[in-house]
């Protein structure tokens, strides 16, 4: 087989990852500008109009939830996450080799943990509504099952690239 053919699923699961980081950072960025606008109407209609926008809490919420739960696949993305390395500082170069496999094996686990059961839950509470503007309530737990799936992928990718790079 061919260096091409074998590089070849790296270069796509990459170009992936990196465009899923672009579109993850759009709409959380979107979500941020959203809540300010709709907060500043707000408070303008509560101030000048003693009016308010009935629907705000409920839509705030699940777009603070969205943020959260898709804005930590940038934070992964980039390697931000919390790192414990004392362990690793105390292996050889092929132990701490062997220590960040074995960390995002365990990452990968966890993550699909989350997805499978996000997944369940999203199918549980599809057929209700929320209160207040009518959503499936699934749209709360959607973002949850998005970002595991989304960090599973960054580390594959990430792992990918390491060996690529030998």
């Amino acid at each position: 087989m061919s260096a091409e053919r074998r590089l070849a699923p790296r270069g796509v699961l990459a170009i992936l990852s990196d465009r899923l980081q672009t579109a993850c950072r759009a709409l959380t960025g979107l979500l941020l500008v959203f809540i300010v606008c709709s907060n500043a109407a707000e408070v303008v209609l509560r101030t000048a109009f003693a009016t308010s926008l009935s629907w705000i809490f409920e839509i705030n919420l699940l777009c603070a939830t969205w943020i959260y739960f898709i804005g930590v696949c940038q934070v992964y993305y980039k390697k931000g996450d919390i790192a414990v390395d004392v362990v690793a500082r105390f292996l050889p170069a092929g132990g701490r080799l062997a220590w960040s496999w074995g960390v995002d094996l365990v990452s990968v686990g966890v993550f699909a943990v989350i997805g499978w059961y996000g997944i369940q839950l999203v199918q549980l509470q599809w057929p209700f509504k929320t209160p207040g503007v009518g959503l499936p309530s699934a749209s709360y737990s959607a973002p949850v099952v998005i970002g595991a799936a989304i960090m599973i992928l960054h580390v594959c990718a990430q792992r990918l690239r390491e060996v690529a790079r030998g």
